[in-house]
């Protein structure tokens, strides 16, 4: 059985995960990063994480310790890192890790964030599960979560949830 590939991020009602500079202050100025939306029972099904460089960064300045410590964590990155316990820095391609890593035992993958990590996994239809938590504001430009297909992905919607003043959507691939 192969592992569950989830793509859980915040984003905008038109659809962008970071504006133009690449900031994510939306989201505290909006809900708060403190908002209480299931994130500890989330993550208690994913044992592997999956992020960009600058979403690696941003996540290490949420708190004095990092925050997903005890999971895999894959960087994907063209900088030099140290090595760091539980923390892979890789230039692969993230289409193939993720082929790789779904095919060994344990809990969910999560796709963190970062929209060159995001969009190939998007494109090569490798996303079981999108849960969108949709925050009420309106960016107008930005980062958007999606780009152009080449075919449409057809996803059945799973559940609906408000929390504090967003919803959290969840989708899966639509099954033939």
């Amino acid at each position: 059985m192969t592992k569950k590939v989830i793509l859980q991020l915040a984003t905008t009602i038109d659809g962008y995960i970071a504006d133009n500079n690449g900031s994510v202050d939306w989201i505290d100025q909006t809900v708060g990063f403190d908002l209480d939306w299931g994130f500890e029972q989330f993550m208690a099904g994913i044992d592997t994480i999956i992020m960009g460089a600058t979403s690696y960064h941003t996540a290490l300045t949420i708190s004095a310790e990092f925050p997903y410590a005890e999971k895999e964590i894959y960087v994907l990155t063209h900088q030099k890192m140290t090595p760091v316990p539980k923390r892979h820095f890789i230039s692969g391609d993230v289409v193939e890790l993720v082929r790789h890593l779904r095919q060994q035992t344990g809990q969910a993958i999560w796709i963190f964030g970062g929209s060159a990590v995001i969009q190939p996994l998007i494109a090569a239809d490798l996303i079981d599960e999108y849960q969108l938590f949709t925050a009420p504001v309106i960016l107008g430009q930005g980062v958007p979560l999606f780009s152009q297909l080449k075919v449409p992905l057809l996803l059945q919607l799973k559940s609906t949830t408000v929390f504090g003043p967003g919803v959290m959507v969840t989708y899966e691939r639509k099954k033939a």
